[in-house]
C-alpha cells in the first residue's frame, strides 16, 4: 500500500486517499467492526476506575431516564453503523477520521484522491449483518420497568415549554380521606412518598368529599371504591391506569368489565392501584392527535396541566410550568422521550409536591387523589 499525495490543502479538511490493492477493503471493514467492538467495551467495561465511576454518577444526575448511558450510546453507535454501511464514502470517513486523524497532522492536511472511494459501492460489507444484530441486542436489553433507580427533580425545558418533572422510585396512589393540599395529603398518607402530583378528577359536590370520578383501588387504602355507574359509562375508552410492584399498564376502560376488583385483577393479577386518567397524552411513544381531545371538556383550553407517565421504564410525574392545551402537552412529553403518558386533573387542581415543599407557584385546589413516588432520593443535586 502506498500514498498517492495530491495538492496540499487546509489541516481541518478530511484526509482521503487511493489505496493501489484490495487490501482496502479488508482495512476498511477492520477500522469499522473496531468502532463498533469499542462500543461493546464501553457497555461492558472490564475495569472502572474511581474517576471513570464518577463520571457515570454524573451522567446519572444529569437524566434518570432508567437507560444506561452506556446502552444509549451503543445503540446510537449501531443506528449509525447501519447507516454507514450502505453508505460506504461515509463509512470510510468515519473510520479515517475515528482512527487515522493523527496522520493527517503528520501529512500537513494533503488531499488524497477521493475516486478510490467509488469501489466500496459495490462491495458487501460483513457489518451489513454485524449491524442490525448489534441494534436488535442492544434494544433488547432496555429495561422493562425500572422501580429502583433513585427519585429526583429536574426542571427542564422541551422548545419553549418549561417542565417540571420528578423521575425514579416506584409509582403509588394515595386516596385521602378527604380534600387536602396536596402536601397534606403526602404527610397523612403514612407512605413516606418523596414526591407526589395530584391525581385523578373528583366530584366538586361536597367540599370534604374525597369521591372519584371512576373506580379507584389506592396502595393507601387498600380498598377498592367502584365509583358511580352512571358515571362509569360515561368513561368508557380512558385510559385504565394499573400499577404492580413491577410494572404499569395503561388500557382502555371498559366499564362492566373494571367496575369489580376483580375484573381488574383479570388484567394484573398483583395490581396495588388503579384508576381512570382523563386522557391519553402519549401513546406507544406517540402524541395523540387534536381531534383525540374532542371528547373531553376544557381539553383545548390553555392552563396549567398535571401529568404521570413513563421514560425508558422509569416513572415520572409532572407538571408545566407555563400554561398550554392538552394536544401542545402531548407532542412536548413525546419530545421528551415519554413512552406512555396520561393527563391528570388540571387547571385549578394542578399541584407537584417534593420533598414535603410544593413546586407550584400559586396556592392550588385542594385535591384527594395523588400519584406518588416512593423510595431513595437521589443524591444529585
Amino acid at each position: 500500500m502506498r500514498l498517492i499525495l495530491k495538492n496540499p490543502i487546509p489541516a481541518d479538511n478530511f484526509l482521503t486517499f487511493r489505496l493501489k490493492d484490495k487490501s482496502y477493503n479488508i482495512i476498511t471493514k477492520f477500522l469499522l467492526v473496531m468502532i463498533y467492538v469499542f462500543s461493546f467495551l464501553q457497555l461492558f467495561p472490564l475495569e472502572q476506575t474511581t474517576a471513570q465511576a464518577a463520571n457515570n454518577n454524573s451522567n446519572a444526575c444529569i437524566q434518570n431516564t432508567g437507560l444506561n448511558p452506556q446502552m444509549s450510546d451503543l445503540l446510537q453507535n449501531t443506528i449509525k453503523l447501519s447507516k454507514m454501511v450502505s453508505n460506504s464514502h461515509q463509512g470510510v470517513k468515519v473510520a479515517m477520521q475515528t482512527f487515522v486523524s493523527p496522520l493527517s497532522s503528520y501529512l500537513n492536511g494533503s488531499d488524497i484522491d477521493k475516486s478510490a472511494f467509488d469501489v466500496f459501492s459495490t462491495i458487501p460489507s460483513p457489518l451489513q449483518v454485524v449491524a442490525p444484530i448489534g441494534k436488535a441486542i442492544a434494544l433488547s436489553l432496555q429495561p422493562g420497568f425500572n422501580f429502583s433507580s433513585p427519585i429526583q427533580r429536574v426542571d427542564t425545558r422541551v422548545g419553549n415549554m418549561p417542565l417540571t418533572l420528578i423521575s425514579g422510585g416506584k409509582p403509588i396512589t394515595i386516596h385521602a380521606d378527604s380534600r387536602y393540599q396536596l402536601e397534606e395529603v403526602v404527610a397523612r398518607s403514612g407512605t413516606n412518598a418523596i414526591a407526589a402530583v395530584d391525581g385523578t378528577f373528583f366530584s366538586l359536590k361536597y367540599l370534604n368529599s374525597n369521591v372519584i370520578i371512576g373506580p379507584v383501588y389506592s396502595y393507601s387504602t387498600k380498598e377498592f371504591v367502584v365509583g358511580n355507574k352512571s358515571e362509569n359509562k360515561i368513561l368508557a375508552g380512558r385510559p385504565l391506569v394499573l400499577i404492580s410492584p413491577y410494572a404499569v399498564k395503561y388500557i382502555p376502560f371498559e366499564p362492566e368489565k373494571h367496575q369489580t376488583l376483580k375484573g381488574i385483577q383479570a388484567e394484573m393479577p398483583e395490581v396495588t392501584d388503579a384508576f381512570v386518567g382523563a386522557a391519553w397524552l402519549v401513546e406507544n411513544g406517540e402524541p395523540k392527535p387534536r381531534n383525540y381531545f374532542d371528547f373531553l371538556q376544557g381539553a383545548d383550553g390553555v392552563r396549567f396541566r398535571a401529568f404521570w407517565g413513563i421514560r425508558s421504564g422509569v416513572p415520572v410525574i409532572g407538571v408545566s410550568a407555563k400554561k398550554l392545551d392538552s394536544a401542545r402537552l402531548g407532542k412536548v412529553l413525546s419530545e421528551a422521550g415519554f413512552q406512555k403518558a396520561v393527563m391528570l386533573d388540571s387547571g385549578a387542581s394542578t399541584s407537584l409536591v417534593y420533598k414535603g415543599e410544593s413546586l407550584v407557584g400559586y396556592t392550588p385546589r385542594p385535591v384527594p387523589h395523588a400519584v406518588a413516588l416512593v423510595g431513595r432520593e437521589s443524591s444529585c443535586q
